[in-house]
């Protein structure tokens, strides 16, 4: 594969491990809904002038214009607003092994829906990172709630929709010639109209709160997760097949548990081993053998 695709793609998954872990910050600080509503919004202003830095604003076709704006609402509303559900109401053990199955779902959307060619070893990194996302991923101590059905639901749910929205509506786009920034753009304006409705009877009526932590934590997640991370991926997407790249989605989860090894002294047990390992092979296979 593409080197530099190799890179840009490496620094978006560890820009959305980042993320991972500001995400759970902000849904035990405030309501997941306001937390959903702050992040697009807090985002959109540097996306856009970086679009307006770089020339971005050419959108091509209409076609293509509602594509982008349903990526948007498909990854950072309906699948990471499940995904909040998902914290906020079941097993954080459980919901990001289930959550973080989307780059199989890339690899499979990938090849079903934009017609690229089905390689087994596309389809092979793919479980191993899968795999490697069950190992990373373990039970925090104390985490008493398991089997909530409607929340592991929501985490497949979150699962499927970030691995589709991660390849289809983007990989799709850039083939018809928009540029990434351009995409963003629209990705991010999804996803705030979409929020703003979701929240407005609370927020009509007064009843959402925001505290100092949490708007700090929604600025960090937005600027890093919405604007960073996706800027890197998207120029990644330019460059290869959506299904070779979206194995190197598995990275995110062992990001995020070697962030929270670094920064919350987590221990490493042999769970975290095992899961790295796997993730580094699916990632390693898909990055050696795809042409």
């Amino acid at each position: 594969m593409d080197l530099i695709a190799v890179l840009l793609a490496v620094g978006a998954t560890l820009i959305w491990g980042i993320m991972l872990l500001t995400m759970k910050l902000g849904v035990d600080e405030m309501s997941w809904v306001g937390f959903g509503f702050l992040r697009p919004w807090m985002g959109l202003p540097f996306i856009a002038l970086y679009a307006w830095i770089t020339n971005g604003f050419v959108f091509e076709s209409p076609t293509l214009v509602l594509v982008a704006l349903g990526g948007g609402v498909l990854n950072a509303f309906l699948g990471t607003g499940l995904f909040y559900y998902a914290l906020a109401h079941g097993s954080m053990h459980e919901s990001n092994i289930l959550a973080n199955t989307g780059p199989f779902w890339g690899v499979v959307s990938a090849i079903l829906v934009l017609g690229e060619p089905a390689k087994p070893v596309t389809f092979t990194a793919g479980m191993l990172v899968v795999a490697g996302a069950y190992f990373l991923i373990r039970r925090s101590k104390g985490d008493t709630r398991t089997h909530n059905v409607p929340a592991l639901l929501a985490a497949v749910g979150a699962g499927i929709l970030w691995g589709f929205s991660a390849a289809v509506p983007t990989k799709f786009c850039m083939n018809g010639g928009m540029s990434p920034i351009a995409y963003e753009l629209l990705f991010a304006g999804g996803a705030s109209v979409a929020w703003t409705l979701a929240a407005w009877p609370a927020l009509r009526r007064g009843r959402m709160k925001f505290t100092r932590k949490g708007l700090w934590i929604a600025f960090i997640s937005s600027f890093l997760g919405l604007f960073v991370g996706w800027v890197l991926w998207l120029s990644a997407i330019q460059r290869v097949h959506a299904s070779a790249l979206a194995p190197m989605n598995g990275l995110t989860p062992l990001f995020a548990v070697l962030l929270g090894v670094i920064f919350l002294r987590e221990p490493i047990n042999r769970r975290i081993l095992v899961g790295g390992t796997l993730t580094v092979a699916g990632v390693t296979l898909v990055s050696v053998l795809v042409r």
